[in-house]
């Protein structure tokens, strides 16, 4: 019982020293690139994935909860932000839905920033 414990320690604080160290500030973290970002609870990265072009707003609000920040226009809403690890700075994403003027789905990008 006492190896089990020490081992299931030894191997988190290896992740964590390899994570931190071999990474670098600001860089993705390999063995979990969306550490340091924050999304509304009940945001996935599978729900964003389902959102189409010609959807509407109406549509990918019973997919996707609340964005984050949409812009002044409405014409995006934006789903994540920097700050979420417990531990380092890494790089962060912000996902994003553009809406035409009718508000329907033009397009969805995936951004990662490095700041």
């Amino acid at each position: 019982m006492e190896l089990t414990k020490g081992l299931i320690v030894f191997f988190v604080i290896f992740v964590l020293f390899v994570g931190i160290f071999f990474t670098g500030s600001e860089s993705e973290f390999i063995f979990y690139p969306l550490i340091d970002t924050q999304s509304p609870p009940g945001f996935t990265v599978q729900k964003f994935e389902s959102i189409k072009p010609g959807m509407t707003k109406f549509e990918v609000s019973k997919i996707l909860p609340t964005p984050k920040y949409s812009s002044e226009d409405g014409g995006s809403w934006h789903y994540g932000e920097d700050g979420a690890a417990p531990f380092g700075d890494f790089a962060w994403f912000d996902f994003t839905i553009h809406f035409d003027a009718e508000g329907k789905v033009m397009k969805t990008e995936r951004q990662q920033f490095n700041d």
